[in-house]
């Protein structure tokens, strides 16, 4: 069993395609935890042999999950031209931000958490937005981009560009204890007018510093503000760490792992994703 240490911190940083970053959501199936994971889109340039494009990479994974989930589940014509920024990259381990929206990282160190979640479209009937934790990098080093070797530069989004910007943050994370998860968590339901974190999680987790669970895309990653009851919450529920972007194989865990539902849920997958709360 994986031995998760306690951090001293914690943040929670959404990520992956959705309505405003690419104008489509990634698929999952509720009653399996089983999920895509597809990056925003990227409009500047890369370093020669450093892009990455949607169809190689993302494609046999919409496959391989359409075949598993009885979908047929394809790449929107939006993206099919388009290049990745392909952040978190669980290939390599990798987070990286802007020195404006991921300066809360500077002040992270060994073995603190970076807890990664996606607004995901359900493949059942409702086709509803999904809320789901998708990923952890348990922090083994933080560096400015202008800190990062030239070997490194191919994993990550923020090192991969043509025109690097020295000051963009890089987090690497420890092999073995970081990864995309094997299935989702949910954790949202829609209260008070936009999808927050529910209310029983709030609690379970100590609280999130910001305004009742508001966990829509934000220029301020929200910080876990009690992160050893976070991690006492998690571990008994970790789903399989993989280092990989997408398995293309089958996988070795079918059951179910969806929370319990609390609340109504919309069954539109429009979403906002302006402001701060």
């Amino acid at each position: 069993m994986i031995q998760l240490p306690t951090p001293m911190r914690a943040i929670l940083i959404r990520v992956g395609v959705d309505q405003t970053f690419g104008q489509w959501n990634a698929p999952c199936n509720p009653g399996t935890g089983e999920f895509v994971y597809v990056p925003i889109p990227q409009d500047k340039p890369n370093a020669e042999g450093l892009a990455k494009h949607y169809p190689p990479m993302i494609s046999p994974a919409l496959a391989t999950f359409s075949a598993r989930n009885g979908a047929k589940i394809r790449l929107p014509n939006q993206l099919l031209g388009r290049r990745m920024h392909l952040d978190p990259d669980f290939d390599y381990l990798t987070y990286g931000d802007t020195a404006t929206r991921g300066r809360k990282l500077l002040g992270f160190h060994e073995d603190d958490w970076i807890m990664f979640y996606a607004g995901l479209c359900s493949v059942q009937a409702s086709s509803r937005l999904v809320y789901g934790l998708i990923g952890l990098l348990v922090v083994d080093c933080v560096r400015r981009v202008a800190d990062v070797p030239p070997f490194e530069h191919d994993w990550n989004a923020h090192t991969r560009l043509l025109d690097r910007t020295d000051t963009d943050i890089v987090v690497t994370g420890k092999p073995g204890l970081s990864g995309r998860f094997s299935r989702y968590l949910e954790i949202a339901e829609f209260r008070n007018r936009c999808y927050r974190v529910r209310q029983d999680l709030l609690e379970a987790w100590g609280g999130l510093s910001v305004n009742d669970g508001w966990i829509q895309r934000s220029a301020n990653p929200p910080l876990f503000l009690n992160p050893s009851r976070f991690a006492e919450w998690l571990r008994p529920r970790l789903p399989k760490l993989q280092a990989t972007n997408n398995p293309v194989a089958l996988l070795d865990e079918p059951t179910c792992t969806s929370l319990p539902e609390a609340g109504p849920q919309p069954v539109s997958t429009a979403e906002s994703s302006s402001g701060v709360e």
